[in-house]
């Protein structure tokens, strides 16, 4: 009797389908656990712990240096400083979102008009003295 894989008898193989849990959806969550209800206002995103790195950088940027655009931005959008602090930086956060601080558009446009004078202003040299 030869052994050839048809010889042997099939071994029988069973699907199993994995253990279903039910997962609670969004709307069944209770509001106590969404932290956005935590947020300060003009917070974006989740404060990060004391001991990152990122934040220790733009506390201490902020402390050397309080007009940081970037710093402030930081620490308004991730709720980093204590409230009463956190009320005077988003003031200047306001501020500057409406000067177009943090608008890219804002400041291209700015880019291009200072060029502008620049060329106009050169333009009107060279026909004063042409003249």
């Amino acid at each position: 009797m030869s052994s050839t894989p048809s010889s042997h008898s099939s071994t029988l193989h069973l699907a199993v389908s994995p253990v279903k849990t039910k997962r609670p959806k969004q709307k069944e969550l209770p509001e106590v656990l969404d932290h956005r209800k935590l947020f300060k206002e003009g917070q974006k995103y989740m404060c990060p712990p004391v001991a990152d790195a990122t934040r220790a950088f733009y506390e201490s940027l902020l402390e050397e240096n309080p007009e940081s655009i970037i710093a402030i931005r930081y620490c308004v959008e991730n709720g980093v400083m204590p409230l009463d602090k956190h009320k005077s930086l988003l003031k200047k956060y306001n501020r500057l979102k409406e000067k177009g601080a943090f608008s890219v558009a804002a400041k291209l446009k700015r880019s291009i008009d200072k060029r502008t004078e620049k060329l106009n202003r050169m333009l009107r040299d060279i026909k004063g003295k042409n003249s």
